[in-house]
């Protein structure tokens, strides 16, 4: 997602009512003029009034855009110009228009709407990230935890074994019970991410994301709850007394991990990226639309 795009869209409205006084002043002395001009003046003076809480808001979302500013303080910020872009789009709602300027209305209205939106999406994606992050981080340390440990598990190896029978018996019985202690402990580490994955699912599911992240998000939990039945029934496998089906059941928990990366997945997170792209880039669209609006209204006669 593009963060510039995001804080150029919403903050370019701060100059909406300027950029409409400009377009009209000095024209003809026409009732139709007049009422347009009069109505586009309200609206300037609207933001006129407003400009200081504008260009704070201008300046949140571009420390959004930078990526720099730390969450405690990004997050109180956005929350604030938020509220001062519902301010203006209830100032504007409330501002009647004569009757042929009642399209710019509309538009202006869409304008103000579609900033509010986004605004809140933005909102919310600044306070979901940082600890979306740290979780999925908490997550894949677990993983490396787990790595290490099953890593440090020595099983022993198989091997000819020479000697009286009641030697090979006692060799065989040694062979056995240090395999089942491997195992016991392979059981153990698996057991032990389990837990800390659990602990990640739990934290994860009290959080709240942004329909831009929806998909990814959704797609962790599916992940991880995938990764903690699979991991329940491998350490189950671990610890009977036939292992011969070890191998399978290591293999779903190996994919049970991969779900995240799955093509479906990235495609899922990818529309919703281009959908939040599309719905930022809106606001231009509506920009334009008032200008061209502007340019008809420009066209009235007597």
């Amino acid at each position: 997602m593009d963060r510039k795009t995001v804080a150029l869209g919403i903050a370019a409205a701060a100059a909406v009512g300027a950029a409409l006084t400009v377009t009209l002043v000095g024209r003809s002395s026409s009732p139709k003029h007049k009422a347009v001009a009069s109505y586009i003046t309200d609206v300037d003076q609207i933001q006129q009034q407003m400009k200081a809480q504008l260009t704070t808001t201008v300046k949140a979302y571009r420390d959004f855009a930078s990526g720099s500013t730390p969450a405690k303080t990004l997050v109180p910020e956005l929350a604030q110009a938020e509220r001062t872009l519902r301010g203006l789009q209830h100032r504007i709602v409330a501002l009647p228009a004569p009757a042929v300027a009642k399209h710019l209305r509309v538009l202006l209205i869409r304008l103000t709407s579609s900033e509010v939106s986004t605004a809140h999406e933005v909102g919310k994606l600044a306070a979901f990230s940082p600890q979306y992050a740290a979780l999925l981080k908490q997550a894949k340390t677990a993983g490396t935890a787990l790595s290490k440990a099953l890593a440090a598990v020595k099983p022993p190896q198989a091997h000819k074994i020479r000697g009286t029978k009641k030697q090979v018996k006692k060799a065989q019985a040694a062979f056995t019970a240090a395999a089942t202690a491997a195992a016991a402990q392979q059981a153990d580490a698996v057991d032990a991410y389990d837990a800390k994955i659990a602990r990640v699912q739990h934290r994860l599911r009290k959080l709240h994301p942004p329909a831009v992240l929806t998909p990814a998000y959704r797609t962790q939990l599916q992940t991880l709850k995938a990764s903690q039945v699979a991991g329940a029934a491998l350490a189950k496998e671990l610890r009977k007394k036939n292992r011969s089906r070890v191998a399978v059941f290591g293999r779903k928990f190996t994919l049970a991990a991969r779900i995240a990366g799955s093509v479906s997945a990235q495609k899922a997170q990818i529309a919703a990226i281009k959908a939040y792209n599309h719905r930022v880039r809106a606001i231009g669209t509506l920009q334009g639309d008032i200008q061209q609006e502007l340019a008809r209204l420009q066209q009235l006669t007597g």
